[in-house]
């Protein structure tokens, strides 16, 4: 009871002691208010900035200062007043004479050993310039002499849809106007115009992506052609693929990450991988991690599935579309895969594939790449016996050039020669979806209409199947146009009737032509040759100049639609594979 009574008379005093707290604490408040986020520079804040005795704009998430003056002022010499929390420095000073004709200057404030910096803009009325940029906090470095912005946003950014704002001088406007999602995978140009319509001026403004946490290649030697994993950042796995015999208890992987990032376990480290997955953590630049999963195992493949190329391996092919579509293959095919450098092409070596996709890709030559002359007649002599034998075949991109050879794509004596294959220039901008027609006026069979290499396939908002629209191609068309093989018709071009004349004779599927053509009597776009006479085997025919299986070399351009390549794709394996 004592001691509860002592609390009781104690209780006015603990309240005084409270009151005297609180009014310490609200007595000592800043008086300034500021509605926005201050990451942790409570005291190195500017907290006003007066032009003239009048308070400029300021963004102190941002660090950005600005403020108009009338017009036709001089910019030269602007006097400015700084207040600052106690103890705080500024430079330039408060009450300095400031330059800002040459455009933004830099304030730096310190308090305590912090500093921080604060870009200042100072214009005239009507004079047309960006003060500030900004995509959320990540501020935009302005080139007012280049007329250019840079700006560099987070690695989870969608660089589609990024939404800017910025800041103009009154007496002038602007597009595209403050606060409207742009799409940064090119630089945009925004144009400021002073309302009286006589001054303009245009800046580019370019988005730089700080890189994800990502592993860029997961090797088990320094040799190009030591194991390489397959890398799949979206699920978050690495599998590495040993041929019979190997030693799993005991891995020494190289790896590489996206620039700024690391890895621990640590590249060069020695892992027992016999038991099962290993993890591995990749941190960023921005502190974000991803961990993979790594998978090692032995694969005993049945060379189902082959590609031809001139490398030593698929990891050291030089042409990145041509290797692209190897490790396509491979990726996604680990089972059945096997590549098969063009030098030790041979009967055995095919005699256990069913598809063999015979594509590559160049530049200034359509020979194949990695070859000293390309790929040689006695080659193509065992690529044409392994299709007349029953064998699969996928002909495509520069690989198209050997149809003539192989003989297959003829009426009679008539044999369609390819005349396409554009080198060099390697192929230029370009804002069009290139593509498949879907439906023709005239109507097509079922075998057509409803081929099963189109199953599975996105549409465009129009009549076709999208499969490059990336601004920038490189226009490999191989189009085998039947215009000029009228004597071997007796329908007319472009015509229904002249598509059937066509499969009668060569028992194919005139599957698609080009997105822009209501005809499939026109040429070979996308067809079927099923068996007929000596070629026993069924070949595919892509002639398509918007196949591109890399954007390595398209200038930074973005493909929608590679999905409905790799589609297209497994499609025509799984036909091949089911004959």
């Amino acid at each position: 009871m004592k001691n509860i009574s002592k609390i009781f008379k104690m209780i006015p005093f603990l309240f005084f002691g409270i009151a005297i707290t609180l009014l310490t604490v609200v007595g000592c408040e800043n008086d300034i208010k500021f509605n926005d986020n201050v990451p942790d520079y409570t005291y190195s804040i500017i907290r006003d900035f007066k032009v003239n005795g009048k308070s400029a704009i300021i963004s102190h998430t941002n660090a950005v200062i600005t403020f108009t003056l009338p017009a036709g002022s001089d910019l030269t010499k602007v006097p400015v007043t700084i207040t600052l929390p106690e103890g705080a420095t500024v430079e330039p000073a408060s009450g300095s004479i400031v330059d800002f004709s040459a455009g933004p200057v830099i304030f730096t404030v310190s308090n305590n050993g912090i500093s921080r910096k604060y870009t200042a803009t100072v214009a005239a009325y009507g004079d047309p310039m960006i003060m500030s940029f900004s995509i959320g906090e990540h501020v935009g470095v302005i080139d007012a002499d280049a007329g250019t912005i840079a700006v560099t946003v987070g690695s989870q950014e969608d660089i589609k849809k990024l939404t800017p704002l910025y800041i103009i001088p009154g007496g002038t406007t602007a597009t595209p106007q403050s606060g409207i999602a742009q799409d940064f995978t090119n630089p945009v140009k925004y144009t400021v115009v002073s309302n009286d319509g006589f001054t303009g001026k245009s800046y580019y403004v370019s988005v730089t992506q700080l890189p994800s946490p990502f592993v860029t290649s997961f090797k088990t030697g320094t040799d190009i052609c030591s194991v390489t994993g397959i890398v799949d950042n979206t699920a978050s796995t690495i599998v590495m693929d040993f041929p019979s015999g190997s030693n799993l208890s005991s891995i020494t992987p190289i790896i590489s990450l996206t620039a700024g990032s690391t890895i621990s376990p640590a590249t060069g480290v020695a892992k027992n991988f016999s038991t099962g997955p290993v993890n591995y953590t990749v941190t960023n630049v921005e502190g974000l991690t991803k961990t993979y999963a790594v998978t090692a195992r032995i694969i005993n493949s049945t060379k189902k599935i082959a590609f031809v190329s001139g490398a030593s391996c698929v990891e050291s092919i030089s042409e990145p579309d041509t290797k692209a579509a190897a490790l396509w293959l491979k990726q996604n095919y680990a089972e059945d895969f096997v590549y098969i450098q063009a030098s030790n092409l041979t009967a055995q070596a095919l005699a256990n594939t069913k598809v063999l996709l015979l594509y590559w890709d160049n530049v200034g030559t359509q020979k194949m790449p990695d070859t000293a002359s390309g790929i040689t007649t006695a080659q193509v002599d065992v690529i044409t016996n392994y299709y007349k034998a029953g064998g699969g075949l996928i002909v495509e991109g520069f690989g198209i050039n050997f149809l003539d050879e192989i003989g297959r794509v003829k009426m009679g004596s008539t044999v369609f020669a390819n005349n396409g294959g554009n080198t060099n220039p390697v192929g230029g901008q370009n804002l069009d979806a290139w593509g498949l027609r879907a439906t023709y006026s005239a109507g097509s069979p079922s075998a057509s209409a409803n081929h099963p290499l189109l199953v599975g396939l996105t549409k465009g908002t129009t009549d076709y199947y999208p499969m490059n629209n990336a601004k920038y191609k490189e226009d490999r068309n191989f189009g085998i146009d039947f215009g000029p093989y009228d004597s071997a018709f007796t329908k007319g071009q472009c015509s229904e009737d002249r598509a059937l004349e066509f499969e009668a004779a060569t028992n194919s599927v005139l599957i698609r032509w080009y997105e822009w053509l209501d005809a499939r009597g026109c040429g070979i776009g996308l067809a079927e040759f099923k068996p007929q006479g000596a070629f026993q085997g069924t070949m595919i025919v892509n002639t398509g100049g918007w196949l591109e299986w890399s954007m390595a070399d398209n200038n930074g351009a973005v493909n929608d639609f590679q999905n409905n390549i790799y589609r297209l794709h497994k499609n025509a394996i799984d036909l091949l594979l089911s004959k």
